[in-house]
């Protein structure tokens, strides 16, 4: 066996660990975040777009199975980072269940660096469109996971305002983060699907609050439109950089 199939193989089998992980335990994470929801929750429809992350990971690992050289598969440079990544996942899964939310925080964090490290080490070289593409939209939902994540353990230990700032002066600012991190991720790596993916939690938000929080919604709004308008920016300079001279 090649050293990128072993590579893929071992991806493989930390994949059908999050997958069982998921299936026999991931069913009450949404019981978990319904029970004491902060106003940053996103509406439970928004988690579907789990399964469009699992399977277009479980694409991507395929994948590696077929590249023609170990230089040019992904796996070249992430080596055991994707590993990592998914039992960090289903540990993830296991601790939220069992409502141990600070380990939770501290896990998706972790999740979220992995993702990071994932996205600077592809990026770095030369790539398809599809190597960067999964986790594109894997790192941009872990992104906003994670804030919702913090205001799930500060509700839980009933912190109802920090420094002398409530909780929705709270969520709207670190949802303006999550705006500022989508645009300059998008500007600087070229990646104009992350900041469309953000705009889908930004849109449960809404949907689950209603019209219960005028400024959230014109908050969420203004964040929606300048991440769309960053991704049109970066698809038209990767455009205009592509045109032969």
């Amino acid at each position: 066996m090649s050293t990128q199939r072993k590579w893929a193989a071992g991806y493989l089998a930390a994949f059908i660990v999050m997958i069982v992980m998921n299936y026999f335990v991931g069913t009450n994470v949404g019981n978990v975040a319904n029970s004491n929801q902060p106003i940053i929750q996103p509406a439970g429809f928004a988690f579907s777009i789990w399964g469009l992350i699992y399977i277009l990971v479980f694409i991507w690992i395929i994948k590696q199975f077929f590249q023609k050289t170990w230089e040019d598969s992904p796996a070249y440079k992430l080596k055991y980072w994707p590993i990592i990544n998914f039992l960090l996942n289903s540990a993830w899964i296991l601790v939220f269940t069992q409502q141990m939310i600070l380990a939770s925080v501290i896990i998706i964090f972790a999740l979220l660096i992995t993702l990071i490290i994932m996205h600077i080490l592809i990026t770095s070289q030369n790539y398809s469109w599809f190597d960067r593409f999964p986790y594109s939209v894997y790192f941009a939902w872990v992104t906003v996971a994670s804030i919702v994540n913090v205001f799930q353990l500060t509700n839980d230990n009933n912190i109802d305002s920090i420094i002398g700032l409530d909780e929705l002066t709270w969520t709207i600012i670190m949802l303006a983060a999550a705006g500022v991190i989508g645009v300059l991720t998008a500007l600087y790596f070229k990646d104009w699907l992350y900041p469309l993916v953000i705009i889908w939690p930004l849109y449960a938000i809404y949907s689950e609050n209603g019209s219960d929080y005028m400024n959230l919604n014109i908050t969420l709004l203004i964040i929606s439109i300048v991440l769309a308008v960053s991704a049109i920016v970066v698809i038209v300079i990767k455009n205009k950089n592509e045109k032969p001279v």
